[in-house]
């Protein structure tokens, strides 16, 4: 086999082990439950109260409250899908820079600790700022609270979703690099 056939063989084993990957989440997280996604909303309601100073409580088998703000953490605010478009993102967006299987798994491993990380940070931050607009009773016009809610994490998200993939390609182009 040559090196092009080689590479092109890893590629496509990369993507099918992403999409695995990500088929599997999401099918965990059409029937998971608060308790399930401790994992993520744990860390989560925590960061939001220390930027906040909004306490949340766990309300078992439900998610997190905090009932001086009528404000809820739920499964719905997990951010699974965000986790899984960050991850496959960067498995399949970086898969060029992989030359060995090594690499590949590396890249695999890399991505989910980046795409987890970057799931709390944007959660927590998402959520803090919805905390302070519900709190403020913001609305804007066509803007209803809820619609506030959705086009606000929609940003979040979003501008999360570049700063990593950002990141991650400029240190891989630094890895990359010759030295001098």
């Amino acid at each position: 086999m040559t090196p092009v056939a080689r590479s092109r063989a890893g590629s496509a084993a990369l993507a099918a082990v992403v999409l695995a990957i990500t088929w599997s989440l999401k099918r965990f997280y059409s029937a998971a439950g608060s308790d399930q996604l401790q994992w993520l909303l744990a860390p989560t309601a925590w960061l939001v109260s220390l930027a906040t100073g909004v306490a949340f409580d766990l309300e078992p088998h439900h998610g997190y409250l905090s009932r001086g703000s009528m404000f809820e953490i739920a499964p719905a605010c997990a951010g699974v899908n965000f986790l899984i478009v960050a991850f496959a993102s960067l498995a399949l967006g970086l898969a060029h820079a992989c030359t060995t299987a090594r690499a590949r798994v590396t890249l695999l491993a890399a991505s989910a600790a980046a795409a987890y990380a970057a799931t709390v940070l944007a959660n927590a931050s998402r959520i803090a700022l919805a905390v302070r607009l519900h709190e403020a009773g913001a609305s804007w016009g066509a803007l209803t609270p809820a619609r506030l809610h959705c086009a606000e994490g929609v940003a979040v998200y979003f501008l999360f979703l570049l700063a990593v993939f950002a990141a991650a390609t400029k240190l891989a182009e630094s890895r990359r690099a010759p030295a001098c």
